[in-house]
């Protein structure tokens, strides 16, 4: 849990670094762990859990030798009205169990852009409908915590060239206290995914707050037990090779693990192995045990004490009282009372607390983020977005190719050759890129890269003979989001070919042409489903124009490109309910998309004053594809087109 003394209306950026001064120039290659993470008031806490949403992942500091951080304001809340975001249910001071829902509500004048529940300061899997979001209590340990939920608003929607400069608002709830009371005290998973091609297993560990008897049962998607494991103690640690019972093959995907529990009337022994293995129980989940002993420190007017290595090498800690002791009596030295501004270490410690409740408990799990039960991967996916460092800077127009005198700019975007356009920020795409990330991973599907801002060039998405390696041919499914713009219809947009091409902008003169790239490779991680989320990409005109001439990118192996054919709006909604038709409603490609364009643009109805179609470049196949059931390309039959109106 990382803590620090705030100001109300504050927006900070949270990085890590593994060592101090480790580049060769001497500084320190921080790395950003939490981005726009709203001020709590008069002091901030956050938990760094690691994050396994991105790619290449931060793994949990209890894997790393030395952590260090730095909180920095990033800016301050520029809307007159904040977002109002409350947890309704569970009350204050509640003891849960088992499998619950938290409800929390949000309301703005303005734009609701996003709302994030935290546990402990960790954030949350995303909620379905942004009001109830559904946690298993047993992978916590038993005792207090802490629950909140942060909101963001904007006063208008981003997207759309020349739309003006948008203003932002955040809000974090009141804290409400809850206690956790489960006989399975703490279940826990190693990895997000694991590969046993690879000699990978996952380990799958827990704590009971009595002495019991337990069954594991791994299953399918269809609740199908394939492997079954059982043991007894006040422990849990089994390694799942990824086979089945016997040993026999099973295929990959998405596998839950419901456990249950009868106690046996053993002792209850802290320290005492369990099941099947004979190891000494799993450290919790927040790296310690009550009995582990460490170094801890006490600085003047601090609140509790804490361990030393939180310091960093060099820290000045006279006057800090500095002593060694268990875990246990650490806590026992911290005020028991869970303030807004004082956190019980207890929390954070994983000290399980005494349980009061039933003799025997099922569970079913993860529900927790990051976890998540993957034996391989159901498939692989790439993102590339840009939301670009100044809100409104003049770009000029592409250039035509044609020698002098002749015109040396494309006329785009019903603008003149002589033009500029003024181009904004798309904040947003920041977060349809995380939403969909999420979503996708919870569905067994792994990220091959997400790359934003200057982590990618034009050189990432260009065809080789345009001076590129598309990274997206080493992924099936690939997601980029720019701005973008077409060049205007007749000789006026057109280039020296004659062409009038649809460009994306990747800021100030940088363009790149839809015919520079090149979609679509074989291979288990063969890019088979294209989206780009910008500005009129498909435009009817453009893409007649860039067919004749043979420069659409759809390779024979690539199954269809997707994106929008008008104006787009980076509605941050977007990218979770794409991702979320896409697998938990096992929609086609194609009704994924534009079912959650036209979800989102509905919601927000109100700020949208133009027409909005989506259009799809595809095989005849592979027209009703899905992520679960795709089809072959057909080159022979002709590339087609279809244009669907979403919005209104």
């Amino acid at each position: 849990m990382l803590g620090w003394a705030s100001n109300t209306n504050e927006v900070y950026e949270v990085d890590y670094a593994e060592a101090l001064n480790g580049n060769p120039d001497g500084s320190t290659a921080w790395l950003p762990l939490y981005t726009e993470y709203p001020s709590h008031g008069t002091y901030t806490f956050v938990a760094d859990a690691g994050n396994y949403d991105i790619t290449p992942n931060i793994l949990h500091p209890k894997h790393s030798p030395k952590r260090f951080y730095r909180v920095k304001l990033a800016e301050a809340n520029t809307s007159p009205s904040n977002p109002d975001i409350s947890v309704v249910s569970p009350p204050d001071g509640a003891t849960l169990s088992n499998t619950i829902t938290l409800q929390v509500t949000a309301s703005s004048s303005e734009i609701l852009s996003e709302v994030r529940l935290y546990i402990d300061g960790e954030q949350q899997w995303p909620s379905d409908d942004g009001t109830n979001f559904i946690i298993n209590t047993c992978e916590w340990p038993n005792g207090d915590h802490i629950v909140f939920a942060t909101a963001a608003s904007q006063s208008g929607l981003e997207g759309i060239a020349n739309g003006g400069v948008i203003t932002y608002g955040r809000a974090v709830s009141s804290y409400v206290r809850v206690a956790f009371n489960n006989l399975i005290a703490s279940l826990a998973f190693s990895q997000p995914f694991f590969e046993p091609a690879l000699g990978q297993t996952q380990q799958v560990t827990a704590t009971f707050a009595a002495g019991v008897d337990w069954t594991l049962q791994i299953q399918d998607a269809s609740s199908n037990t394939v492997r079954t494991a059982t043991g007894s103690g006040v422990s849990m640690l089994y390694n799942w090779d990824g086979t089945g019972d016997g040993g026999s093959s099973i295929p990959d995907g998405v596998y839950t693990y419901l456990l249950s529990a009868q106690t046996n009337g053993q002792a209850y022994n802290q320290g005492s192995g369990g099941g099947i293995d004979t190891d000494p129980p799993p450290v919790p989940s927040f790296g310690v045990q009550a009995e582990s002993t460490d170094i801890f420190a006490l600085a003047p007017n601090a609140a509790c004490v804490v361990p030393l290595i939180l310091y960093p090498p060099g820290y000045d800690t006279n006057g800090f009282d500095i002593f060694e002791a268990t875990w246990a009596e650490a806590t026992a030295l911290n005020s028991p009372a869970l303030e807004r501004n004082t956190i019980n270490l207890a929390t954070f410690a994983g000290v399980s607390s005494g349980y009061s409740g039933a003799a025997s408990q099922s569970t079913r799990a993860p529900q927790r983020k990051p976890t998540s039960g993957v034996k391989g991967t159901s498939g692989t996916f790439g993102i590339c977005y840009k939301t670009y460092a100044t809100n409104g800077f003049a770009s000029l127009h592409p250039r035509t190719g044609w020698p002098y005198p002749l015109p040396p700019r494309v006329a785009i975007d019903g603008q003149s050759r002589t033009a500029q356009t003024v181009d904004y920020r798309i904040r947003q795409y920041r977060y349809l890129a995380r939403g969909f990330e999420a979503e996708m991973q919870k569905s067994g599907w792994k990220t091959a890269f997400l790359k934003e801002e200057d982590q990618w060039s034009a050189a990432d998405i260009k065809r080789p003979d345009r001076g590129g390696n598309s990274i997206f041919n080493t992924c099936n499914f690939g997601m980029l989001m720019t701005h973008g713009s077409y060049g205007n219809t007749g000789t006026t947009g057109t280039e020296a070919d004659g062409v009038s091409y649809t460009y994306l902008w990747l800021g100030q003169d940088d363009y790149v042409r839809l015919a520079d790239m090149d979609c679509g490779s074989a291979g288990t991680n063969g890019l088979r489903w294209m989206t780009i989320y910008a500005c009129n990409i498909l435009r009817p005109y453009n893409y007649d124009s860039m067919n004749d001439a043979g420069l659409i990118p759809v390779n024979e192996k690539l199954h269809l490109l997707i994106g929008p054919s008008t104006d787009s709006i980076a509605i941050p909604g977007i990218g979770y309910e794409y991702a979320h038709n896409l697998t938990a409603k096992n929609q086609t490609i194609v009704d994924a998309f534009n079912n959650a364009l036209e979800t989102e643009l509905f919601l927000n109805r109100l700020f949208v004053t133009n027409t909005i179609k989506a259009a799809v470049s595809f095989w005849p196949a592979c027209i009703n594809d899905k992520l679960s059931d795709a089809h072959d390309p057909d080159p022979l039959n002709g590339l087609q087109y279809q244009e669907t109106q979403v919005f209104p």
